[in-house]
């Protein structure tokens, strides 16, 4: 995820990347806000309302008036994906190979092919065999069959089975960081009668690589499976610490995902809990400050793992994703993806720069976002430092240059239509400095808010639907320097929540509809006392 001024946040992701991948990279803070948000009986006030009381300042707080991308190749019912993904533009990094063995005799020859590795280096993904007699029969030559379960996820009183391969090729390109580059293939078979099987699906966005756990190494942990579900799990970082799973269950011959659960924290104090029922439609997330002054309050005490978070809310969930859509939409699935076609490019309305200035999906450090349908990422222009938001598109191949802007557009997202993203908001702040024992005062630039904005999938149609300005610019001149803005939010349900990240001081936290209105304030971290 992709918080705040972009260039800051990008060297703390890249440092993640680097040494504790999956966790979420956030800045220390710790002091509260001035004063607290007044809400009414309803829950509800305008945006003019709750902004004079977010904060000190009348004009803080205002509202505008009115697991993706080719990593994935989805087999179901025996049939390859690896067709479709040529067609719309996904070009995998791990190129399937194609079995063309359907019959159970062929199924050893089909396996002895599937495994080698391509010429001049590049690796290959095996497509699994259509049908077999066991689990064995679909483990390719150079594979080893990591872990699997037993269920009856079709419900023919014979055992159908979820398993996860593992590489064993020797050769295989290896990063200095990462370790072994080549992802793991999560599968299952279906029984088809007595003593047969047939492949329902394979995919290799779901499970975490053997470098994707941070300092602690291999993240996988073994999967689970009950009645006609199964669970993956994982678990990394280093001082900072994540686990997470996720719950797939079989329903009318598709895969669902139907519950997802992850938590984040210092060591074994927990400072975020997040879940996804899918079942009920409800998502419940507590969060509370990691700022060490904070969590050391906690520390001492036995029952730390019950304290009080700073908040906690619901949301409304929309409809669950299938197996083939979790995969895609998983914020690593851009890095399973080698080569990217660009058939076209085009530039929105108001967009000024060459197709020579433009920075192609396989140069990008990070996507912000990603589907089954398209991808958008960031870039800039290093001679005009005009900031860019880009869509890249599958099925046409079609890159779109949606916005242009003088200030960095982090963390886009699409929901319904809607591309959204934020931006800072940057004036001329005057400074009291100190040089050479004298006193003097300097206007720089400076990030002075927060606003969040959405546009129309081609770009047209910008508008702003919140913004959040730091209390106390009605001084002239500032003795300190502002602190570290960005904003942090989620769509779900038609309504978007808020966490506004204020450096070392109380983060409010909103909640409103997708256009902006119906502000409703949740609270802040952490908490008032």
């Amino acid at each position: 995820m992709v918080k705040g001024n972009y260039i800051f946040l990008k060297i703390i992701i890249g440092l993640c990347l680097l040494s504790l991948t999956g966790c979420k990279a956030r800045a220390p803070k710790a002091e509260q806000i001035q004063a607290e948000a007044a809400v009414s009986d309803e829950g509800t006030d305008s945006a003019e309302h709750i902004s004079d009381n977010l904060t000190d300042s009348s004009d803080s707080l205002s509202s505008a008036s009115e697991k993706d991308s080719g990593g994935n190749l989805l087999q179901k019912d025996g049939r390859s994906d690896e067709e479709d993904a040529k067609e719309d533009g996904r070009s995998n990094k791990y190129a399937v190979q194609e079995s063309g063995q359907n019959s159970e005799e062929d199924v050893q020859e089909d396996k002895q092919s599937n495994g080698e590795a391509a010429s001049e280096g590049t690796f290959q993904i095996p497509a699994l065999p259509v049908r077999g007699s066991g689990i064995m029969d679909f483990v390719p030559e150079g594979w080893t069959l990591w872990d699997s379960v037993e269920l009856d996820f079709n419900e023919d009183t014979i055992p159908d089975y979820v398993g996860v391969l593992d590489t064993t090729l020797q050769g295989i390109e290896e990063d200095s960081v990462f370790g072994v580059a080549a992802p793991r293939i999560l599968f299952a078979i279906a029984s088809d009668g007595a003593g047969r099987y047939r492949l329902d699906f394979q995919d290799i966005n779901l499970i975490r690589t053997r470098g994707e756990g941070g300092v602690f190494g291999d993240p996988y942990e073994p999967l689970t499976a009950e009645g006609t579900s199964f669970t993956t799990h994982a678990y990394g970082g280093s001082a900072w610490r994540w686990v997470e799973s996720d719950t797939y269950t079989y329903k009318a011959g598709e895969w669902y995902e139907t519950l997802w659960e992850s938590t984040y924290g210092y060591g074994d104090f927990t400072t975020s809990y997040e879940k996804n029922d899918w079942e009920s439609g409800i998502g419940i997330r507590k969060k509370r400050s990691d700022d060490f002054d904070d969590m050391e309050k906690y520390w001492d005490s036995e029952d730390a793992w019950e304290e009080k978070f700073d908040v906690e809310y619901e949301v409304s969930l929309d409809e669950p994703p299938t197996l083939y859509q979790a995969g895609m939409r998983w914020w690593l699935a851009p890095e399973r993806v080698e080569a990217w076609s660009v058939d076209s490019i085009v530039f929105s309305e108001g967009v000024t720069l060459s197709e020579e200035q433009v920075k192609l999906p396989e140069e990008m450090s990070l996507a912000d976002y990603c589907d089954e349908d398209c991808v958008l990422y960031t870039f800039q222009d290093k001679d005009s430092s005009l900031h860019y938001l880009a869509m890249y598109c599958f099925q046409d191949r079609k890159l779109i240059v949606l916005a242009e802007s003088d200030t960095s557009m982090e963390d886009s997202r699409i929901y319904k239509g809607k591309v959204y993203y934020s931006t800072g908001i940057v004036e001329k702040v005057a400074y009291k400095q100190d040089e050479g024992g004298q006193e003097q005062v300097k206007e720089e630039d400076d990030t002075v808010g927060i606003s969040l904005n959405r546009m129309n999938l081609d770009g047209s149609g910008k508008e702003s639907i919140f913004t959040w300005r730091y209390p106390g610019l009605e001084q002239e001149i500032l003795e300190s320097r502002l602190p570290y803005l960005s904003l942090i939010y989620e769509i779900s349900g038609d309504e978007i929540i808020a966490e506004v990240y204020v450096g070392n001081e109380s983060h409010p936290v909103c909640r409103m509809n997708c256009d902006g209105t119906e502000l409703k304030w949740i609270g802040q971290i952490p908490a008032a006392s």
